[in-house]
């Protein structure tokens, strides 16, 4: 006879609310273990990586305005634009590659830590035996876990610059 399921959140939406909050920051504590764990670093790098790319991006924005026809050589004027449009390509790729490494770390920690849970105890033979409400809750563990990983790391870079970038940009125009 198999045990019913709460049915509870059967049809409920999601919502951003308190129990959200608190789910977020138990997957932040087995994403980030300690301040020296690879994925703290890899995040911190992440971080200057992507404070660097807004730095050059906004210096590439005052290049015509600096020195358009200041130095009269339109090549030394396309050599310094190329020059800075470079580096902005290396930071991009750079984030990217670091983003892609977050991922894959962050991936691998979380689905052992999710395979540890579902295997300890009987909660296996629980979700494949006693209830119908689960279907091949393995194989959900390991798409839910990657879906939840790539999302994250494609946002990282986004969410933990805009903060810096919103500063940076209302300082830049309260001192001009």
């Amino acid at each position: 006879m198999a045990v019913p399921g709460p049915a509870a959140g059967a049809g409920a939406r999601p919502r951003l609310d308190l129990q959200f909050l608190q789910r977020f920051l138990q997957i932040q504590k087995v994403l980030f273990p300690s301040w020296s764990s690879q994925n703290a670093l890899m995040f911190l790098t992440l971080l200057c990586v992507a404070l660097l790319k807004q730095l050059v991006i906004y210096q590439v924005g005052l290049i015509p305005s600096q020195y358009y026809g200041v130095l009269g050589n339109k090549r030394l004027d396309g050599a310094l634009l190329l020059g800075k449009e470079m580096s902005m390509g290396g930071l991009k790729s750079f984030d990217q590659f670091t983003c892609n490494l977050l991922y894959v770390s962050w991936r691998k920690d979380l689905t052992e830590h999710l395979h540890r849970c579902y295997f300890r105890g009987r909660v296996y033979y629980t979700l494949n035996v006693l209830r119908d409400d689960v279907d091949n809750p393995d194989q959900r563990i390991s798409q839910d876990v990657e879906r939840f990983c790539r999302q994250l790391s494609s946002m990282a870079s986004k969410l933990i610059i805009s903060p810096f970038t919103l500063i940076y940009y209302t300082y830049q125009c309260f001192q001009r």
